[in-house]
């Protein structure tokens, strides 16, 4: 681990990374953005977020499935993650929530439900 960095977006969109960029860096949080799915848990590793703000709806690997494997590696078990997501049925919540998501919005959020759901953890 190296640089350390209190937010790690994971999401495809390059327009919600662009706005989760901006919106935390006003409040004065750093933060990295990653539109690859794949490289969730090496990027991790690298940068050490402090939290976790990840899509559920991505090509390649799902939410889901980034989740299952952020909660299966014991150097990353203990870094809160917000799941931000379209998917508004029930059935994703309980399933993000078994996984161990800590929160979970459905988009969109105003900016200042995020920054204090996010602050709660940092």
């Amino acid at each position: 681990m190296s640089e350390k960095i209190d937010i790690l977006v994971i999401d495809d969109d390059s327009l919600q990374l662009e706005y989760l960029t901006d919106l935390f860096t006003r409040h004065g949080l750093t933060v990295q953005t990653l539109d690859d799915s794949t490289m969730a848990v090496d990027t991790m590793l690298q940068v050490a977020p402090r939290l976790v703000i990840l899509d559920l709806m991505m090509p390649q690997l799902d939410g889901f499935t980034v989740l299952k494997r952020l909660r299966e590696n014991k150097s990353l078990t203990d870094i809160p993650v917000i799941i931000y997501t379209g998917k508004l049925f029930p059935i994703d919540k309980k399933k993000a929530q078994k996984l161990g998501a800590n929160s979970y919005l459905v988009k969109p959020v105003k900016g200042s439900v995020l920054v204090n759901e996010v602050k709660k953890y940092i």
